[in-house]
Formats: C-alpha cells, structure tokens, sequence
C-alpha cells in the first residue's frame, strides 16, 4: 500500500481508538529526541508503543514513507530500514559469485 493510504489509515485508527496513542498527549521530544541527550528516549516511547491501540497501523505507515526520524509503532528508523531491506530480499534468489 501507498504511504499516503497507510497514513489515512493511521489517521482513521487513531480516531476510532478507544484512548489516545501516547504520541498525542505526551511531550514530541520523546518520540524525536536528539540522540546525543544522555537520556534514552527510544526507550521510554518503545514502552508507551508496546500498549498502543495504533501501533501496527503507526509502524506500517512509517515503513511505506520511509520515514527517516523518531519512534513510529514501536521503531527506530534503524529498526525500519531492517524491515524494508527485508521485505525486498524476499524471495529472490541468491546471486552466485564464482
């Protein structure tokens, strides 16, 4: 799906969630905090992801936009290039080197 769909989806999630995500109530310099600040940000927005109402739909936007900053559905933007670098080398085959 198209970024732009997965964010409408989020969007709609978000709306429909019987409680508001944590990203929406709380301080945005726990979700994009300066990774030099000492304390460990990611951390603390990874532990409000793990009970969000949106996570699956949060981390699936930000895969397909390649969104390069901040905790979006539980993860980093190392952990989303993981899953994107993934997603592509499924399924095809090795190349052979001789």
């Amino acid at each position: 799906m198209k970024a732009e769909t997965l964010y409408e989806v989020l969007k709609e999630a978000i709306e429909e969630s019987p409680e508001l995500p944590a990203c929406q109530v709380t301080d945005p310099e726990i979700w994009f905090a300066d990774i030099d600040v000492g304390f460990n940000h990611a951390r603390l927005a990874k532990k409000f992801c793990d009970s969000c109402p949106v996570k699956r739909q949060c981390a699936e936007y930000a895969i397909a936009a390649l969104e390069p900053h901040g905790i979006w559905g539980g993860t980093t933007p190392r952990e989303r290039i993981a899953v994107r670098t993934e997603k592509r080398s499924v399924g095809r085959p090795r190349r052979v080197t001789s």
